[in-house]
């Protein structure tokens, strides 16, 4: 059941499957949202009873705040020609601006009078007089404007009745109605100075706290007729927004559970172990979210576009779908991301943040090694710069009384003493000098401090160069014996090749002798060809150009088929081969093929070199994290060589140079075995003769 709930979540048609099911339930969900906000818009289901609705209690507050503000504040057209609704206050502001950009303005920013006593000053208010008159007729245009406004939107609101008193204007609309007449509806609403009575249950006396006038009384009311008509429409609107709500809910719910499923199956691959990653999954997972929210910003204003022009609904679900596709496949790759357990790799703000960790922590290094490499330790530079700062600190002090007097004394001393490490520093310059010139024996004395440390170094200088010098010589001498070494065999085999060509040439040896010749010949030329091969491989075994290829080499399995292979030439080689394996696997991390060369040499070695009839031991061991080839015979010559001149080329232990060997066999295998990493280790004790092979444990 497992493995095929396991099987279920990569299967690619599921996944297809709930991703568009995800997309498509996302954009109904949107589509029952946008119904239910145009429900909204004008009617404001929120209650079953319509007369306690928030939307009737709107209409009656704006028909009041209306009727309000032209019946008790405008008052009637007459009173606005009067200049009446123009108080001070409304002027106050602009008497202001032409007070600061006049002469006055001077005995305000001097602090001599206040604002509020320059614009009531009547100097001032005669100077503006026009212009104070003048802002005033356009209140009282931009007043008369707005009366007629409010009278407008009065009578538009449908089934609206109402009896106004205001400061003893008495105003009903319609015209003939009475206050009995607008108190007989089902929807009435009445202030009396203050006091506000109404038949609507939820009525909310604090929002007129700001809306009352003085001596102003009304009366309005709605007719039952248009009552009863928007109950119903209200009943209508709310039974639709029930069902849009149920709607939206049940898209939702469809769009969530099929976002998880698609979350789950995420990653998953047929036949693959683990978490797949696609390869939009290598886009930076918050560059990702940056482009994602800068391209549905841009999907949202085309929505916003489209609805301000009322085009067809369908244009701005299209483009829902696309930002709702567009924000799964970011939740998806983010959901793979996060099972790959590779957030933090995937974060270009975390990259950025290490960048910035690793620079300061280079430069926190670097300070640090300046101060491990040039001040740690190093007396000298502690005290150059002791004394530096103790002159600056000094110099700056000498313009002080009395301690600049005792500032100058220091200042005269510090160069006393500075010339004298001056002078031990000439000396030493001199000791230089001379050890150039060829006196790597001379020896800098009679110094102490940082000096005495420096002359110390001088003179191990010294040391190093009768040292080296002592080296350069063994090195020529060596090179010397090379150049012996191989001109001897070199001519040894040229010799032969010259004098059986000189005798086939006199034509005078019979068939059996040319035969003999010719496998002379051919003999010879092998060995200077073997030589040369040897000479090339040599050479480029100690500058390391070789390609070397790490692997893990079982030491046993490679014994195993090399001695295989070898087994007619040791078989005839007169020796007995014991080797002895470990129980354990044994596994080392080398080159098998530079390996096995080196293998070769020492067995080569062994077959021309070894005592016959006697036995060769191959061992293989683990030691300290080493794998070990340990090869052990008895030479059949004494070995009066050490084991260091043994690795050297062209040597062999045959000092006599009689046998086939060209002497760079175990140089070959040395340099080998130090360019994977290994080592060959040679002891002789007697005619015992023994070689280790030691190479690290792959991992």
């Amino acid at each position: 059941m497992a493995t095929k709930l396991k099987n279920i979540w990569t299967d690619q048609g599921l996944k297809i499957t709930v991703i568009s099911l995800a997309v498509i339930f996302s954009i109904l969900c949107f589509g029952t949202l946008f119904k239910g906000i145009e429900i909204m818009d004008g009617v404001t289901p929120d209650t079953e009873n319509y007369l306690a609705s928030s939307e009737l209690n709107d209409k009656v507050s704006s028909a009041y705040y209306d009727i309000l503000q032209r019946y008790d504040y405008y008052l009637s057209e007459e009173n606005i020609s009067a200049g009446n609704t123009v108080t001070d206050d409304r002027l106050i502001e602009f008497k202001e601006d032409l007070a600061m950009s006049s002469d006055f303005a001077s005995a305000v920013e001097n602090e001599e009078r206040t604002l509020a006593e320059v614009i009531g000053d009547p100097l001032f208010l005669d100077k503006f007089s026009s212009e104070i008159e003048a802002r005033k007729l356009q209140y009282i245009n931009a007043d008369l404007k707005k009366i007629n406004l409010y009278e407008g939107q009065i009578q538009q609101i449908p089934g609206l009745t109402y009896y106004v008193e205001s400061q003893g204007i008495i105003k009903a609309f319609p015209e003939k109605v009475t206050q009995a007449d607008v108190l007989d509806n089902r929807v009435v609403f009445s202030y009396d100075n203050g006091l506000i009575t109404s038949t609507l249950p939820k009525i909310n006396q604090y929002a007129f706290d700001d809306a009352q006038g003085e001596n102003f009384k009304v009366s309005l009311s709605f007719d039952d007729d248009y009552i009863a008509e928007q109950e119903g429409i209200y009943q209508n609107k709310r039974a639709e927004f029930q069902l849009t709500v149920s709607l939206f809910i049940l898209f939702f719910l469809g769009t969530l559970i099929s976002a998880v499923l698609a979350c789950i199956s995420a990653g998953h691959k047929k036949g693959t172990v683990g978490i797949t990653l696609l390869k939009s999954d290598s886009f930076y997972i918050d560059l990702h979210l940056f482009v994602l929210l800068i391209v549905e910003g841009l999907l949202l204003s085309g929505m916003i576009f489209i609805y301000a022009k009322s085009l067809p609904l369908i244009i701005m679900l299209l483009i829902f779908g696309v930002g709702a596709l567009l924000g799964l496949n970011f939740l998806l790759s983010l959901t793979r991301i996060i099972k790959d357990r590779s957030f933090a790799q995937h974060l270009l703000s975390w990259k950025i943040i290490m960048r910035i960790h690793q620079s300061i922590k280079k430069i926190i290094n670097k300070c640090l090694g300046y101060y491990h490499e040039v001040m740690k330790g190093s007396s000298s530079v502690k005290r150059f710069m002791g004394f530096s700062i103790g002159l600056v600190i000094l110099g700056l002090a000498i313009n002080v009384p009395l301690i600049g007097i005792f500032s100058l004394g220091l200042i005269v001393y510090i160069l006393y003493v500075m010339g004298k490490k001056v002078r031990k520093y000439d000396e030493i310059i001199q000791g230089l000098e001379r050890i150039k010139n060829g006196e790597v024996d001379y020896k800098l004395t009679g110094f102490n401090g940082a000096l005495g440390e420096l002359a110390e170094g001088i003179n191990a200088i010294g040391e190093g160069i009768t040292l080296a010098v002592s080296k350069e010589v063994q090195s020529q001498r060596m090179k010397t014996e090379l150049l012996t070494n191989v001109s001897h065999d070199i001519r040894t085999p040229l010799t032969s090749i010259i004098t059986s060509i000189d005798l086939l040439k006199n034509g005078q040896l019979n068939p059996t002798e040319k035969v003999k010749y010719l496998n002379i010949l051919e003999n010879k030329a092998q060995r200077l060809k073997t030589l040369t091969d040897d000479l090339f491989e040599a050479a480029k075994a100690s500058s390391g150009n070789i390609e070397v290829n790490f692997e893990a080499v079982d030491l046993e399995i490679l014994m195993t088929q090399g001695l295989g292979e070898m087994e007619e030439e040791l078989g005839s080689s007169q020796l007995e081969f014991i080797t002895q394996y470990p129980k354990q696997l044994l596994v080392v991390n080398a080159d098998g093929r530079l390996l096995w060369r080196v293998i070769q040499n020492l067995l080569s070695n062994i077959l021309k070199y070894a005592q016959k009839e006697s036995r060769v031991y191959v061992e293989l061991i683990k030691k300290e994290g080493m794998g070990i080839i340990i090869f052990k015979n008895i030479s059949a010559e004494p070995l009066n060589i050490s084991p260091e001149e043994l690795v050297e080329r062209f040597k062999r232990g045959d000092e006599t140079r009689n046998s086939e060997g060209s002497g760079l066999g175990l140089a070959i295998a040395k340099d080998l075995m130090v360019i994977q990493k290994g080592e060959l280790k040679i002891d002789i004790d007697g005619d015992l003769f023994k070689a280790a092979l030691v190479l690290s444990l792959a991992e």
